[in-house]
């Protein structure tokens, strides 16, 4: 029997990203399985949305609220696919992505996945964070590593949570709960732009310490306060 290949929608929210997503385009023009793209805008000021009109092909739409959880969920009522890819504006897919996550993906048990990380800044302290990443648990995987799951379980667990913060490690718990959640050992490049502008140690321990906190029981809503898109 033929294999039967799946359709991946690939959503990406945005906010004043002008700068960062044509190249995320560009590098998700180059993949060759099936897909789609559907841009979530919520409520730029500068030029993303008329970066995003030179993508023949390309959905935009306008998020009807803010948050990055609410514009996720906005992109995948809309989208076509079997698979859903959730991407940051400011990450790449490398070369093949698509065709890693649908090999994946139709593997009996696993319901989810993301990549591991790769900055694109040669910092010593980042090459070491990004190591990291590679480790498969709900501590060291975030939606910067481009999360990954079906339509069908998406739909399951009711997508994402529409918080101010951390709805990249609500959705995960509940993933994790009802099969299997993989971690392609092949990296993502995403920006290291907000660690250079804030410092590379003091970033990561404000990091660390929203974490920490937020599974100490501390409110999204109150770990938002120091943490600035």
């Amino acid at each position: 029997m033929a294999f039967e290949r799946k359709k991946i929608s690939i959503i990406i929210p945005v906010l004043n990203e002008g700068n960062t997503i044509g190249a995320c385009l560009d590098r998700l023009n180059e993949q060759t399985e099936p897909h789609e793209i559907v841009v979530v805008d919520g409520g730029s000021l500068d030029n993303t949305r008329a970066v995003v009109r030179t993508f023949l092909g390309v959905k935009c739409l306008r998020a009807s609220g803010p948050g990055r959880g609410r514009q996720m969920n906005q992109g995948a009522r809309v989208a076509k696919g079997d698979i859903l890819l959730f991407l940051h504006s400011d990450t790449l897919l490398m070369p093949g992505g698509l065709a890693m996550i649908e090999a994946f993906m139709t593997q009996s048990g696993i319901v989810a996945g993301s990549f591991c990380l790769r900055f694109d800044h040669q910092s010593p302290f980042l090459r070491l964070y990004a190591r990291f990443s590679r480790i498969n648990h709900i501590l060291f995987t975030y939606g910067d590593q481009g999360l990954f799951m079906t339509r069908r379980v998406f739909e399951q667990v009711g997508g994402f949570p529409e918080l101010p913060l951390m709805e990249d490690v609500e959705i995960q718990e509940s993933l994790r709960k009802i099969g299997c959640f993989v971690k392609i050992r092949h990296p993502v490049v995403t920006s290291a732009r907000r660690f250079l502008l804030n410092g590379i140690i003091r970033q990561q321990l404000l990091n660390t310490g929203l974490v920490l906190l937020y599974h100490a029981g501390v409110s999204p809503a109150r770990l938002k306060r120091f943490y600035n898109d």
